[in-house]
């Protein structure tokens, strides 16, 4: 009589197959998941970089252009564009976003925050490649993607069905930019 326990080779192999398949369809939503929590930390940073704007407007009439001149500044940040990750003035050795500061009128005021890779721009092989735009006077945040995985998540974020190239978070085709009420 053979008492010798144990799994055979075959039994091994079937187990480790199953175990592959079932990683390869959960990274993806995994990576999804991990890119939309970079998202929402970027909607609250153009959340905070927009209050701080607004009060920069009621002290002297127009948005400030340098980080410098806003209450909120990150530590480190001299002029127009800071990354969130790697070296703040170049974005060098990081993988996050370069937001950045534009216009100073009511209508024109926004910051954009473009997902970065080290340094380069968004196509330096990023999975999800897209970009937030905040104008100062709105609540309204505008997602837009060339290429489908980021068209995908620009759809989740605006809460639509179809990918799509721009969309703003309140499920329209695009974010309406202010209009001057003077």
């Amino acid at each position: 009589m053979n008492n010798k326990k144990g799994f055979t080779l075959i039994e091994l192999l079937v187990v480790v197959l199953i175990l592959g398949i079932l990683a390869a369809m959960a990274m993806p939503q995994y990576f999804k998941a991990v890119e939309r929590s970079r998202m929402t930390e970027a909607v609250t940073l153009l959340s905070n970089i927009a209050s701080a704007q607004q009060r920069k407007y009621l002290q002297i009439n127009k948005y400030a252009t340098d980080y410098r001149g806003l209450d909120v500044a990150p530590a480190g940040a001299t002029g127009s564009v800071y990354y969130t990750k790697g070296i703040v003035t170049t974005g060098a050795g990081g993988n996050g976003f370069g937001v950045t500061l534009a216009g100073t009128t009511y209508t024109t005021g926004h910051a954009t925050a473009t997902r970065e890779a080290n340094g380069a721009p968004a196509d330096a092989g990023l999975n999800y490649q897209y970009e937030l735009v905040r104008y100062y006077a709105s609540d309204l945040t505008q997602c837009n993607a060339e290429k489908a995985n980021g068209q995908a998540l620009c759809a989740d974020f605006c809460g639509i069905d179809t990918p799509a190239a721009t969309c703003c978070s309140d499920g329209k085709a695009t974010c309406t930019a202010p209009v001057d009420g003077n």
